[in-house]
């Protein structure tokens, strides 16, 4: 299993969709499961955080290429993903 952690110098608040989501559910999705689901689409974790409870934002690569990835913490669902 690969080792995911949170870089201590990301300050990225993340886009408003993120800030959208104003409560997370008892059964939160577990953020190991979005990871997953990220490089099974073929993506390359660089790394992760939990952005308040509100946003669980994944730092990667999709075909060479940066990219920030946003998951819904109570579905496990993709909001959105840019080009970084």
């Amino acid at each position: 299993k690969k080792n995911y952690h949170r870089s201590p110098s990301d300050t990225f608040r993340g886009p408003s969709i993120c800030r959208a989501i104003l409560h997370t559910s008892a059964d939160v999705t577990p953020v190991w499961q979005s990871l997953q689901k990220f490089e099974e689409e073929g993506g390359e974790v660089i790394s992760f955080k939990i952005n308040d409870g509100q946003c669980y934002e994944i730092y990667g690569k999709v075909d060479g290429v940066n990219m920030e990835i946003f998951f819904d913490p109570n579905t496990g669902e993709e909001l959105d993903r840019i080009e970084a």
